[in-house]
C-alpha cells in the first residue's frame, strides 16, 4: 500500500494528519481501493521529544507503514489513531541513531594553522 499525505488540520494543541492509502492496481481497468487514515498528534508531546513540526508527517508515515505492514499477520487495521508517547519515543530514538551515525562518519578537521612562512597576520588579543 502506498500512502498519500492529504494535509493536516489543527485545533488548539492537537494536530490531525490525513493520509490516503492507495492499493496499487493490477490492471488499469480495475478500480483501486482507497483508505482514509487520520492520525492525531498532541503537539506538546512532539515538543517534549524535540521533534520538529515538519517531521510530523514523517512520524505518521512511519506509524502507518509499521502498523499496516503486510508481513505482520496481527497488523491492526485502523482508520483513526492517536499517536502515543511510545510512538514518538521510538521515532526520536531512530532519528538520534541516524544523527550519531552521521556524526561518527564525519571527518574531524584539525584547526587551521598557517605555515611559518605565511604572510597571514592573525589579530592578537591582549
Amino acid at each position: 500500500m502506498q500512502f498519500l499525505y492529504m494535509g493536516f488540520s489543527q485545533r488548539a494543541n492537537v494536530r490531525s494528519y490525513r493520509f490516503q492509502g492507495v492499493v496499487p492496481k493490477e490492471r488499469p481497468s480495475k478500480l483501486a481501493k482507497n483508505h482514509e487514515f487520520l492520525l492525531i498528534a498532541d503537539m506538546s508531546l512532539l515538543a517534549e521529544h524535540r521533534i520538529r513540526v515538519q517531521d510530523g508527517p514523517n512520524l505518521c508515515l512511519r506509524i502507518l507503514t509499521i502498523g499496516l505492514s503486510g508481513d505482520d499477520p496481527d497488523a491492526v487495521q485502523f482508520s483513526s489513531y492517536a499517536i502515543t508517547p511510545a510512538d514518538v519515543s521510538a521515532f526520536a530514538g531512530a532519528r538520534d541513531a541516524v544523527e550519531q551515525t552521521r556524526a561518527a562518519r564525519r571527518k574531524h578537521r584539525a584547526p587551521f594553522k598557517p605555515a611559518p612562512s605565511s604572510q597571514l597576520k592573525w589579530p592578537r588579543f591582549k
